[in-house]
């Protein structure tokens, strides 16, 4: 045509035709959208070291509709998160956190949310430091089968009704310890139930003396009930009665207003002091006679 050039120097004129080879190695037209844009299947990004600067919501925004995302990078590098701005949701099966010397700023109910919908999270680690336990931000409630608890010189500090409660719905509570102190008991909020006494006994046998004197002494103040059993297995009258005392000393004993009772051979008698005093004793006369008898002593709390 005449006056057509074959490179035409008008730039809106302009006009470039781009073909490639697709795999099968058939040639293709290249294919743009509706702006003219090249359009792509794929894009993937493989890095070290890689750093991009913090994301805000102001001028991001990224949309994922696909199945799997996956970032592979070394030294990847996210701002802090903060309880204001982002939070954790979990709906796995299993969380596990392994570690040591695990050491976690305490967490706060103004910055900080967990929500876990999971069947079980299991933490294991070493020297796993926590903020201590308060009544008036922390509670336990146990409702398992069976607490144990192993310890010696176990001390606790005394439980008031105040600050205090403590909720068991289970079986079985077992504690063992040494050393295991707590308040001492009182009338007031205590009592004891005793399912047996003490008992002690004892006994000596006189023989063949013609004397008078005072024998087998006890400290009867230790106990509730006590008597003096005398058997006379000799062939005289022995007279016997019980002498009482605030002390061992042998000048502070006296005759107990019960007084004396002669015992014929071959006789047994009890004895037992009208009045009370701490130490209780067995005093004897013959008479001059020769008599032999056996003395036994009951005591019980």
């Amino acid at each position: 045509m005449p006056n057509n050039l074959v490179f035409n120097n008008v730039a809106k004129q302009l006009k470039t035709l781009i073909n490639g080879v697709d795999g099968t190695g058939t040639t293709r037209q290249i294919l743009t959208d509706t702006e003219g844009r090249l359009e792509l299947s794929t894009i993937t990004v493989t890095a070290e070291d890689f750093d991009i600067r913090p994301l805000t919501g102001t001028t991001d925004s990224i949309t994922i509709w696909n199945t799997a995302v996956t970032v592979t990078a070394e030294d990847f590098d996210i701002r802090p998160l903060t309880g204001t701005t982002d939070s954790i949701t979990i709906w796995n099966t299993a969380v596990t956190v392994t570690a040591e010397d695990f050491d976690i700023r305490p967490l706060t109910g103004t910055t900080d949310s967990i929500t876990i919908w999971n069947t079980a999270v299991t933490v294991t680690a070493e020297d796993f430091d926590i903020r201590p336990l308060t009544g008036t931000t922390d509670s336990i409630t146990i409702w398992n089968t069976a607490v144990t608890v192993t310890a010696e010189d176990f001390d606790i500090r005394p439980l008031t009704g105040t600050t205090d409660s403590i909720t068991i719905w289970n079986t079985a509570v077992t504690v063992t310890a040494e050393d295991f102190d707590i308040r001492p008991l009182s009338a007031a909020t205590d009592s004891v139930r005793i399912s047996g006494r003490s008992f002690t006994e004892s006994s000596t046998t006189i023989d063949e003396v013609t004397d008078s004197a005072a024998i087998f002494i006890h400290n009867t103040g230790e106990y509730s009930l006590y008597s003096f059993y005398l058997y006379n297995t000799g062939e005289n009258t022995v007279t016997v009665q019980l002498q009482i005392s605030p002390t061992t000393t042998d000048s502070y004993f006296m005759n107990d207003i019960s007084g004396e009772e002669g015992v014929p051979t071959g006789e047994k008698t009890t004895l037992v002091a009208a009045k009370f005093l701490q130490y209780t004793r067995l005093f004897y006369e013959t008479s001059g006679a020769t008599c032999t008898f056996d003395v036994f002593y009951n005591a019980q709390v």
